[in-house]
């Protein structure tokens, strides 16, 4: 039986358009879509920003276990030379990005040596100068108490106040006796203000002055024994003292 010459010319035909648009539907109308890929099949740019991302996050929330899987899940090989070229691209820009200090942050803290970076300059402590000058306390008010204001018990009665006439708090205040120095702290009993401080005092003499400052000693403060009569008396016995110090 003889071939028919055209029968093989129209199967080469068929072939090649099949072929064509097996093509066209592939490449066209139904593209291969990837779902659920792993990080690591990623094309790199794709891989960059998810470096950028990981860098981000961890600028936030500081977990660096947790950036340290993401960054293994991207199945980067060498991760220095990733993390020195964003940072060199990112330094292109007139001023440094939240980007570039994110991704030195993280880069840092995984111990890669960062070539792009240049260490950071060690901040300069600045201390108070020794000569400056102490603190100034200057008595303004000092006041007599007789046994009306103190029936019980006497005592010395200490507020200290800032230049602006505010009640100053942990202030020390040396009580000296004639049997021996005493310290007591102002705020202690807030509920008379935060610069008050109070001392009961037997009868003797006294000097009252402020602690680590530059203050003005009060001396020579007697406290009397108890008049028999308080009425009587009209206040003549010293029971107590009323000393303001404030600061200049």
């Amino acid at each position: 039986m003889a071939r028919v010459p055209w029968l093989g010319a129209v199967g080469l035909l068929s072939l090649i358009a099949g072929i064509a648009l097996g093509l066209v539907i592939t490449w066209g109308i139904l593209p291969v879509e990837f779902k659920n890929a792993d990080p690591a099949d990623l094309r790199q740019r794709l891989k960059d920003d998810q470096v950028r991302m990981i860098s981000a996050t961890y600028a936030l929330d500081g977990d660096l276990a947790a950036a340290q899987r993401r960054l293994t899940q991207l199945g980067i090989t060498n991760l220095t030379q990733t993390f020195d070229d964003l940072i060199a691209r990112e330094k292109l820009t007139l001023t440094e990005s939240t980007t570039q200090v994110a991704l030195t942050d993280l880069g840092t803290a995984l111990g890669l040596k960062l070539s792009s970076v240049s260490p950071r300059p060690t901040p300069t402590v600045t201390t108070a100068s020794p000569t400056e000058p102490p603190l100034m306390f200057t008595l303004v008010e000092h006041t007599l108490l007789g046994c009306v204001e103190e029936p019980e018990a006497a005592h010395l009665r200490i507020i200290v106040r800032d230049e602006h006439g505010h009640d100053l708090p942990n202030v020390a205040i040396q009580i000296r006796g004639e049997t021996g120095d005493e310290t007591l702290y102002t705020g202690l009993k807030p509920e008379r203000g935060v610069g008050y401080a109070d001392y009961e005092a037997a009868p003797g003499t006294y000097a009252v002055t402020i602690l680590n400052a530059a203050s003005e000693t009060v001396s020579n403060i007697t406290i009397g024994a108890a008049p028999t009569n308080c009425l009587a008396d009209r206040n003549a016995t010293p029971r107590g003292w009323r000393l303001v110090f404030q600061r200049k």
